[in-house]
């Protein structure tokens, strides 16, 4: 079966691949050529068992395909990808599979939960698949070769396997998508379904700026921290308790606080970055803060 083609990619020959992708066929097929392609997962050898693992799971499943290093590279879809961007350091070349590659073939789910080895817990919606898919960039899935492992700039390991988004508009991904120490991919709900108490009340106005503020916090901030106990992240502290941040943190100091953390607080532990105007301006800012405001259950400061 012919492999599909997407940007930012080269085959056995170093060419470049390019191809208009589907803007709602996404992961069971982000283009309408992969969906016949999806491969399960290779059976593991006892020295393979050994390997580090990417588990999937679709929505529903009790138990995951685990994929090896080797078996990722086994798949007909493996490419050579090229990273017009690279905010974790690894690229700018990389071994790679489509993220659908590695998906099967039931029904979509409105969301993907990648966690990290490191705890970080990320909500990928597939409304942010589908949108990225329109102008021309596509999920990989980046295979760390052993001989050359990825550190960051700190040092720490950021293998063995990383989400990466492919295509010269990479850029418009907001860097909490880009997951390095992937080990996990799941097929889930959205988060404000499995999770009712991150929702805004109906009645609040859509014209009202918590509603982009909610969309925010659950593709930013979600992946590290928790609201009033809602959530899976342990990376961060609960922004709702024991008290609401919005009561200890004024607009112009939430605003300090996510551009540059260290110049705000710092401790031996943290490991916040800031958020950059490219990925967060100040009016979205504004907006996960009303956000954040409109979920004070309200617990006075003691």
């Amino acid at each position: 079966m012919a492999d599909c083609p997407a940007p930012g990619t080269t085959g056995p020959e170093p060419e470049r691949l390019a191809g208009r992708m589907s803007v709602r066929r996404v992961l069971w097929g982000i283009v309408s050529c992969l969906a016949g392609m999806m491969v399960g997962a290779h059976p593991m050898t006892a020295a393979a068992a050994q390997e580090p693992g990417l588990v999937v799971m679709e929505q529903g499943q009790a138990d995951g395909q685990t994929y090896t290093r080797a078996a990722l590279m086994a798949l007909s879809q493996r490419r050579t990808v090229t990273l017009a961007v690279d905010p974790e350091h690894i690229g700018p070349q990389v071994d790679a599979v489509p993220l659908a590659a590695v998906m099967g073939s039931g029904v979509m789910p409105d969301a993907l939960r990648l966690g990290a080895s490191d705890g970080f817990v990320a909500e990928l919606p597939v409304s942010t698949i589908t949108t990225a898919a329109g102008y021309g960039v596509q999920p990989w899935i980046a295979i760390e070769n052993p001989a050359h492992p990825w550190h960051a700039p700190q040092g720490e390991d950021l293998g063995p396997f990383v989400l990466v988004w492919v295509g010269t508009n990479a850029g418009r991904i907001g860097q909490e998508q880009w997951i390095d120490r992937l080990v996990s991919l799941r097929g889930e709900a959205l988060p404000v379904d499995r999770w009712p108490g991150l929702g805004l009340p109906a009645t609040l106005s859509r014209a009202d700026p918590a509603w982009r503020g909610q969309a925010l916090f659950l593709s930013n901030c979600m992946p590290c921290h928790r609201l009033n106990g809602n959530g899976m992240a342990d990376k961060g502290p609960d922004l709702g308790q024991p008290v609401n941040a919005v009561r200890y943190l004024t607009p112009a100091g939430f605003h300090a606080l996510v551009r540059n953390p260290r110049a705000v607080r710092h401790w031996d532990g943290a490991r916040m970055e800031g958020f950059p105007p490219a990925v967060l301006s100040d009016m979205d800012i504004d907006a996960i803060h009303a956000y954040l405001a409109r979920l004070d259950t309200g617990a006075p400061l003691r």
